[in-house]
């Protein structure tokens, strides 16, 4: 969940350890995952990414909700003048468990994926979306703002609108339509389901038309082939990236490593390891390595391709990007070779 539109955002995923295994789980978190990142090892990320320009903490999971450490990391990243955001599948948010990080939060973000048996057959858990909207209230009553991530399938575009709706009676101010990308656990229990373009566009259109309703802002994570076409500057950034020289998205995975734009861009991008050293000098070897503009270059080469096209008119625009960074360009070492010029050899052009 983004709250400041063209601010810099970190990501954190501080566990995989999940009171669920839902079957479009990208990172295949579970019950049965233990490890999570050390609290003093996040400590010294907050404080570098602060000073690198980062104004948003984002944390994810797993369910965050389970992380020991997540009272103490969204005290310390208000203290660092940070916005927080948290996103949760919202079964455990009610009593202490919520109590003692509402005070710390600027929004939280709930999963409802579409009506009550499609939410409950993705969770692979009976009863798990009326334990969501149960503590809906408790959300709701503490002060903190929240709304809805919905996760677009191939078959559940004609869900959004009594999610909207569900989201107007219980307080929720909007509904985030996330397409579901094929990673982690939906490559095997839901391979099918990814939405096609048809489903993008019948998504974004459900949309247009919901926006705004009781006081619902709807909004799809796709774009038109017009708005490709229009929009070119927001959408490829200068070389190198113009925030703080990083991207604007930096993500934290749950084994520590360090990824721009997209959970599943290319490791040869990673910054690395956080284990291995401060996030301040994996972004500066980063940017030394030139990375951030050939990744500047993969979003050119995304934009290029899109535009052109004549058969598709709707894309999700981070997996797009993803999909080519493990392509672009062929000559590429794997892993990325930190503090070297990534440009192919005049030989391999």
């Amino acid at each position: 969940m983004v709250l400041t539109g063209g601010s810099p955002v970190l990501q954190v995923h501080p566990s995989r350890r999940c009171n669920l295994a839902c079957g479009h789980c990208y990172s295949l978190s579970g019950p049965h995952q233990a490890g999570e990142l050390p609290p003093g090892l996040l400590s010294g990320v907050l404080e570098d990414a602060a000073r690198l320009g980062y104004l948003q903490l984002a944390v994810s999971g797993g369910e965050p909700l389970l992380y020991r450490g997540l009272p103490e990391l969204l005290r310390q990243a208000k203290a660092l003048g940070m916005l927080t955001t948290l996103t949760t599948n919202g079964m455990l948010a009610s009593g202490a468990r919520w109590e003692v990080v509402a005070p710390f939060l600027d929004a939280a973000a709930i999963s409802i994926d579409g009506i009550e048996a499609d939410h409950d057959q993705i969770r692979g858990q009976a009863g798990a979306f009326r334990r969501t909207v149960e503590n809906l209230e408790s959300v709701r009553s503490s002060g903190v703002p929240f709304g809805f991530i919905f996760t677009l399938t191939q078959f559940n575009a004609d869900s959004l609108r009594p999610v909207v709706e569900l989201a107007a009676q219980t307080g929720a101010r909007s509904v985030q339509v996330h397409p579901l990308s094929l990673q982690g656990r939906a490559l095997e229990k839901m391979p099918a389901a990814q939405p096609d373009q048809v489903e993008l566009l019948a998504a974004l259109a459900e949309a247009r038309m919901l926006n705004g309703k009781e006081g619902v802002r709807v909004h799809v994570d796709a774009i038109t082939l017009r708005q490709v076409r229009a929009f070119r500057e927001q959408l490829v950034p200068a070389q190198p990236f113009l925030v703080t020289g990083l991207a604007p998205v930096l993500m934290v995975g749950a084994d520590g490593s360090i990824l721009p734009l997209a959970h599943d861009i290319d490791r040869r991008f990673h910054l690395g390891q956080i284990h291995q050293a401060p996030l301040a000098v994996l972004a500066s070897d980063w940017l030394d390595s030139r990375a951030a503009e050939v990744l500047a270059q993969v979003c050119g080469q995304t934009w290029n391709e899109l535009a052109s096209q004549s058969d598709r008119h709707a894309f999700y625009w981070y997996d797009e990007v993803a999909a080519r960074s493990r392509i672009f360009p062929p000559c590429f070492p794997a892993p990325l070779p930190l503090g070297k010029d990534l440009r192919c050899p005049a030989e391999l052009r």
